[in-house]
């Protein structure tokens, strides 16, 4: 059974804000991974969503009046997300009586009072509620492996389980298997040329190469045909398409080194979570796909 990760949430924050920051931390640990970086430009990749504190930090000008403004940096920072995640993942979290710029209309930024601990848990549960949505509604993001769920599923598995359904038998001496279902097994890591790493594991679980066959075509696969387990044929699939994305994300941490940081390994984790989520949205928007294919992790 497929397990999906929490989201990773930003907190940003200046530094009279840490405070506040660390009490939201607190309350959105329910339902994400927080964390708070200095070099945001190249953790942006890094998270899901982006919450921001704006506090009262610096008395300002504005014509001939004096405000309280937000640090630069925290302005800075929230317009980074902005145009690496968009409205629905970035939030502001806005102490009472503070200006802002009129580029933020149209944020979510609930207000709070630093002297009442209720208004900042009450804005906390606001944000728990529009991210658990952003996951109940599917909203997909654009992680390189969306698209390459989406090409998986429209090349191979869309085509695959439609052939299922007038498939042939498979017979193995005198046994006959009919009823097949299709097991797409997500590898444990992305290190490596996922093919590969693919053929291993069907080998080592013993799995026959064999053909699907329709009356017009034939679809390759992977097959455990167990004559205990007849007419039941089990096909399995390591979806080859996330070769590279290893690469990809070595290329966007620009690295200088060899090896895997754990900040890589977080990020990989994230894209094969973030695959098996959007094809299981597609494979839910199917009856064929539901009754025949299940994600599970490589065993």
């Amino acid at each position: 059974m497929m397990t999906d990760l929490k989201p990773k949430i930003f907190i940003g924050s200046s530094t009279i804000g840490y405070d506040i920051a660390e009490k939201v931390k607190m309350h959105l640990s329910v339902i994400g991974d927080c964390s708070t970086f200095d070099n945001l430009l190249r953790m942006a990749s890094y998270f899901d969503f982006g919450i921001f504190v704006a506090t009262a930090d610096d008395l300002t000008s504005s014509g001939d009046k004096l405000v309280v403004e937000p640090r630069d940096n925290v302005i800075l920072e929230m317009a980074l997300f902005l145009g690496a995640m968009g409205r629905d993942k970035s939030f502001l979290l806005v102490e009472e009586g503070i200006k802002l710029p009129s580029d933020f209309n149209g944020i979510f930024m609930p207000r709070f009072n630093k002297n009442n601990v209720n208004s900042i848990e009450n804005s906390c549960k606001e944000y728990i509620t529009k991210i658990a949505e952003h996951y109940r509604l599917g909203h997909l993001s654009l992680y390189p492996t969306t698209a390459l769920a989406i090409g998986y599923y429209k090349n191979f598995v869309a085509d695959l389980v439609e052939s299922i359904q007038h498939a042939m038998p498979v017979e193995l001496g005198e046994t006959v298997y009919n009823d097949f279902k299709l097991k797409v097994v997500m590898p444990a890591d992305l290190k490596g040329v996922i093919r590969q790493k693919a053929d291993l594991f069907y080998k080592r679980h013993g799995f026959a190469e064999n053909a699907l066959k329709t009356q017009y075509r034939k679809h390759p696969a992977w097959f455990q045909l167990d004559p205990l387990s007849a007419p039941l044929a089990l096909m399995y699939d390591m979806p080859s398409t996330l070769t590279g994305i290893d690469d990809a994300i070595e290329m966007i941490l620009q690295k200088g080194f060899q090896g895997q940081t754990k900040l890589q390994e977080i990020i990989e984790q994230r894209e094969l979570n973030n695959f098996k989520r959007v094809l299981q949205i597609l494979i839910d928007k199917s009856p064929y796909a539901q009754a025949t294919v299940e994600i599970i992790d490589e065993f």
